[in-house]
């Protein structure tokens, strides 16, 4: 297995599992109806859905910014917000974060492995390090999902 395809493998198993470290971002969303996701658990605090929103944006915006593009991450941007709270909607919002995935895996599987200690924006942090942030920040709130879920009894 190469470099590429061990961290293209990290990224998915925290997206889908298996996951050493407990449920990956898929396995925590299980059973979350678009009712649950979209309930403030706690006050100030984001809901589910907010947060597969979050997932999704940082599954993309490293993705444009090694392929070169510009991404100015405003508020919206981070946590992009719920529009409606339909479930026709939710799965709209999951399947949007699968193919976020889905393209961030494509990527890092096609990246020349020199470009893996370039920085992935100017005087930022390198290729392989945003990577393998991306699979920290999956689990992170793969965490938070599973809280939330555990606070309303799902």
């Amino acid at each position: 297995m190469t470099e590429l395809e061990r961290i293209a493998d990290q990224l998915q198993r925290a997206y889908a599992g298996p996951a050493w470290h407990g449920p990956s971002v898929k396995e925590a969303l299980e059973g979350v109806t678009a009712e649950v996701a979209s309930q403030r658990a706690i006050e100030n605090g984001h809901t589910i859905w907010e947060l597969v929103n979050h997932i999704g944006a940082w599954a993309d915006i490293p993705r444009r910014r090694i392929l070169g593009e510009t991404v100015e991450v405003t508020m919206d941007v981070n946590f992009p917000p719920m529009k409606e709270t339909s479930e026709t909607a939710w799965q709209g919002t999951l399947d949007a974060l699968a193919e976020s995935q889905r393209k961030l895996i494509d990527l890092v599987l096609g990246l020349d492995i020199n470009r893996l200690d370039q920085p992935a924006t100017k005087d930022g942090s390198t290729i392989y390090s945003v990577l393998h942030g991306i699979a920290q920040h999956h689990t992170y709130h793969a965490g938070q999902i599973v809280l939330l879920k555990k606070y309303r009894e799902i």
